[in-house]
């Protein structure tokens, strides 16, 4: 293991923190913690949003010299601006944060290679080049010559870390995913303590507003002056308690996040142990839920070698992953990245749902300013993200006290006044008119996550085909059985927090009968059916929940903005990738787990120990108590399985973060001349063979494990390209290394090439070979093992380009 590495990346990353600390101690005023736990995700936004900008300019050093002084002069005017910073709330980040960092890392070490496997030559390549590119947009290191269209701000953010504390990428692969994982962590944490301590002082107080220190100077909570020793007193417990209650909240959000999975693989374990009369059936009924499965491989013990990906593959034609399988696999997938920051953005609606009507300018600057900026900064670590963001600011407008006409300039409110805000929020009238101007305040703040990210979708990216929504077939829907294995953990959560907050305002007779007619409506709709009949109702419950009891916590937001990525993924799906829903699926069901998560962390203390409206009988708390454990326990069985095979089969003989060690162990014939090629200075374009099989280790690793760009890469590109323009460079390559040497001249200056590598894939795609010693500007320049690599003078080979005829 590389300790120092590993330390200069924490202090480095510690220190970001610590200059956003005081900035979202201002955006989080209003929050038990002042937003602690968010200032590593605020701080990173910062500083790659501002090297983005520059970066279209120059790269380098001066980017993210911009990028940190940016961050550094945020950092001042905030702490100019009389920011309080909770020191306790920011030590708990610091080992939430710690304790992942260290944690990812330590499963990473024993299996840190970039393979081609779960796109990680994909993911790699983006790091790689970025980290090389002088200017932004970056070129496509598989697509020679052009720039690359893809979502690349989170790459780009590993690969600032990564010049930051002076990295060589294949260890800043694997460092930056734990960085990624950490900030996760704490914003969990963060989000889930916060509304836990809030929930519990409003519980004792009956005011949302009570547990918060003044807002700043536009804020109208004030203290009284003249306070006796019982009130200090009670003040003093409900502190306390509200502690206490964070820490809960804040530890039970970040196991479900960062340690949870679907329940799929303990219910494989129980069905193996059921009695013999009813194991064959329910093995059968398994296997129809589970796409991966079929009845034999239930009842067969789990091997050692445990295939972990089984957990991600549930319903069919999808991919259902949640973090812990990202941290087991190693991933730095687009939609895994984006989730810190997503957590940022929920936590800074909280911050504005948590401030008073009367601090005007504090809210203007988090709906016009901190969100759509974070969503910006988004759109360019995964572009499905900003969606999702507008969808949470506008669930956050719609639900919080604070009059909508006071976001905006007066002549406008005075003309919203007479649309939204005259009319009472209790009627029906009144509820749409708020969600209808929720909707078009969040449309102008998205206006401005836009201009934030505009280079990049006025760039390369802008000319991608377009990717139209698309309704999705009945047969294609998830069936009920899959739906309970991906979502069945929070399912039951969601499920008891709406009994629970029913019984408090209805019979209980009523409230078990409606109980019962869901079940019954699930358990008899077919299959085209089954998700809105299981997902629905919890909708409409928390949906109306938060627009008649004002009481209710922001975890409610949490879920129905979560319900409602579910159901969409249901109802239609955007054509990308192939025409499936596969991305579909992917990309809302990763923020449906972290939001979830959160709420789960909120919700589930509160069943087992009972607050306010939520006080049951000790019995009731006791079934509470089972819920949780069975919980707990059903969704921690997958990490003890996958991470014991993990560890006790790893890729490496000792610890290590290097990320080229899985090339040393399947293409050791290849290392030194792919070790060679990255100590080449600037961007040198190569030509290889092209890597047809995106999952194999013939995919460009020339390529792929140095960040250089290649005429015609892994066949990944026709997604973005086209088929026709994936061939045109596929045919150039074959003629380089089987054509005359008259063409071969030609299209060796046509794509600029100054490296030919040919290894292994080239002599089995092409066989024979003609040798290029003959033609002339091209030498051999390196000779190892299994690969030669030839380089060309383009002074010399102009003289060869001339003989080009027809």
């Amino acid at each position: 293991m590389e300790y120092g590495l590993v330390a200069v990346w924490w202090v480095a990353v510690v220190g970001l923190a610590l200059f956003g600390l005081p900035v979202a101690a201002w955006l989080c005023s209003t929050l038990p913690g002042r937003g602690a736990g968010f200032s590593l995700g605020i701080a990173l936004t910062i500083v790659t949003l501002v090297a983005f900008w520059v970066g279209h300019l120059v790269l380098g050093w001066v980017a993210l010299g911009a990028g940190l002084a940016a961050l550094a002069v945020a950092a001042v005017l905030a702490v100019r601006g009389g920011v309080t910073i909770d020191r306790r709330a920011a030590a708990e980040a610091l080992v939430v944060f710690s304790v992942v960092y260290l944690g990812v890392l330590v499963v990473r070490s024993v299996e840190p290679g970039i393979t081609p496997g779960g796109e990680k030559f994909l993911d790699f390549g983006l790091l790689a080049s970025l980290y090389r590119a002088p200017q932004l947009p970056p070129e496509d290191f598989w697509f020679a010559g052009e720039s690359l269209i893809y979502y690349y701000g989170g790459h780009f953010l590993a690969s600032l870390l990564t010049r930051l504390t002076g990295t060589h990428p294949w260890f800043g692969f694997n460092l930056s995913m734990a960085v990624f994982f950490g900030t996760l962590a704490a914003g969990a944490y963060e989000l889930a303590g916060s509304i836990a301590a809030n929930r519990s002082s409003d519980d004792s107080t009956g005011s949302r507003f009570a547990s918060h220190e003044s807002a700043g100077p536009d804020s109208a909570i004030t203290a009284d002056s003249t306070v006796d020793s019982r009130s200090i007193a009670n003040r003093v417990t409900t502190g306390l308690r509200g502690r206490h209650e964070r820490v809960i909240a804040g530890v039970t959000a970040v196991f479900f996040t960062i340690c949870a999975s679907n329940p799929s693989t303990a219910i494989r374990l129980l069905v193996r142990r059921l009695p013999g009369a009813i194991r064959g059936e329910a093995a059968t009924a398994f296997a129809a839920a589970h796409s991966q499965l079929v009845t034999e491989w239930v009842l067969e013990p789990i091997p050692q070698e445990y295939n972990y990906k089984v957990a991600s593959r549930i319903i069919p034609l999808t991919y259902d992953p949640f973090p812990l399988f990202g941290i087991v696999r190693g991933d730095i997938r687009p939609y895994l990245l984006s989730t810190p920051f997503l957590l940022v953005v929920a936590g800074l609606c909280y911050a504005y749902y948590r401030t008073p009507a009367t601090a005007v300018r504090r809210r203007r600057a988090v709906v016009f300013g901190a969100v759509p900026i974070v969503g910006g900064f988004m759109a360019i670590v995964n572009t499905w993200s900003f969606p999702t963001v507008l969808g949470l600011l506008w669930l956050s407008l719609t639900f919080a006290d604070a009059e909508l006409r006071s976001l905006l300039p007066t002549s406008a409110a005075t003309t919203v006044d007479r649309f939204v805000d005259s009319a009472a929020s209790a009627t029906m009238r009144g509820a749409l008119a708020r969600t209808i101007g929720a909707a078009g305040i969040t449309v102008g703040a998205g206006f401005v996550g836009v201009l934030a990210a505009l280079p990049f979708l006025l760039g390369p990216v802008g000319s991608r085909p377009s990717t139209p929504i698309v309704v999705l077939e009945a047969a294609a829907r998830s069936s009920l059985g899959s739906l309970l294995l991906v979502h069945g953990a929070f399912l039951a959560v969601l499920v008891a927090a709406s009994f629970a907050w029913l019984r408090g305002r209805v019979a209980t007779s009523v409230v078990t009968a409606g109980l019962l007619g869901y079940l019954v409506l699930v358990a008899l709709a077919p299959t085209t059916l089954a998700a809105f009949a299981l997902f629905g109702p919890l909708l409409v419950v928390g949906w109306y929940v938060l627009a008649t009891d004002r009481n209710v916590g922001f975890e409610g937001v949490l879920v129905v903005a979560g319900l409602g990525l579910v159901l969409f993924a249901e109802l239609v799906y955007v054509q990308e990738g192939g025409g499936s829903r596969f991305n579909t699926v992917v990309k809302t069901y990763m923020p449906t787990w972290v939001l979830w998560a959160s709420a789960t962390g909120v919700l589930l203390p509160r069943l087992v120990r009972g607050r306010g409206e939520w006080s049951w009988s000790r019995r009731r708390q006791q079934v509470g108590a089972v819920l949780a454990a069975v919980l707990v326990v059903s969704t921690a069985v997958y990490g003890g399985v996958a991470l014991k095979s993990h560890f006790d089969d790893p890729d490496t003989g000792g610890s290590t973060l290097d990320g080229l060690a899985a090339a040393e162990e399947n293409i050791p014939d290849q290392v030194a001349a792919i070790r060679w090629l990255d100590n080449r200075s600037g961007r040198p374009t190569i030509v290889a063979a092209p890597g047809i099989a995106v999952y194999a280790w013939s995919a460009s690793p020339a390529s792929s494990l140095t960040g250089f760009p290649t005429i015609a890469g892994v066949s990944h590109e026709i997604q973005y390209r086209s088929r026709e323009a994936y061939v045109d460079r596929v045919r150039a390559v074959n003629t380089i290394y089987l054509g005359s040497d008259a063409w071969r001249a030609e299209l060796l200056s046509r794509y600029d090439v100054e490296y030919v590598y040919v290894g292994p894939s080239e002599r089995d795609r092409y066989g024979d070979i003609r040798p290029f010693d003959g033609l002339l500007g091209v030498t051999v320049a390196f000779r190892a093992d299994d690969v030669t690599i030839y380089a060309v003078n383009h002074s010399r080979l102009s003289e060869s380009d001339r003989n080009v005829s027809g």
